[in-house]
């Protein structure tokens, strides 16, 4: 009996340690965390990133699972990357919103008018760790965003 009881006491510290352990911040694509640095997210991507303006790069040819992606955009800052957003075809945005409905649950959405212009559906996401918005604006984009959560919804 105190043998089984000391195995069940190891058991449980070691899964206390497991939730204690810090994890990495992942930024949304597999492999990337907030703060790297231009050369390992060339790396961690395998392309080659080119500069759209000042601080920020893009990458083309990369997916998401078998959805092709026009366009990534990652913005740099002081402490490297800081935010990431993804330009996809209209046509993947019921499967990638079902996929984070899924995955998070419901979001925040909200349509805005733009003064006369194509109305924007705004979808929002909290992980904790993540601010996941997507936006359709009209029929020309579908832009999905991600950047480090500025409040752990725990806290509320």
């Amino acid at each position: 009996m105190g043998r089984r009881c000391l195995h069940l006491l190891i058991g449980m510290v070691c899964t206390l340690m497991l939730w204690l352990q810090p994890a990495a911040a992942n930024a949304c694509v597999p492999g990337l965390d907030w703060g790297m640095e231009r050369s390992h997210l060339e790396e961690r991507l395998g392309v080659a990133l080119t500069e759209a303006s000042d601080r920020t790069l893009e990458a083309h040819g990369l997916t998401i699972g078998a959805i092709p992606v026009k366009r990534l955009r990652l913005q740099l800052g002081d402490q490297g990357l800081k935010q990431l957003a993804y330009e996809l075809e209209p046509d993947a945005m019921t499967e990638v919103l079902a996929g984070l409905r899924s995955r998070y649950g419901a979001p925040v959405s909200t349509t805005v008018d733009t003064e006369g212009k194509a109305l924007q559906q705004v979808w929002v996401w909290n992980t904790g760790t993540d601010c996941i918005t997507a936006v359709r604006a009209g029929d020309d984009a579908f832009l999905l965003s991600y950047r480090p959560s500025r409040l752990n919804p725990a806290l509320l």
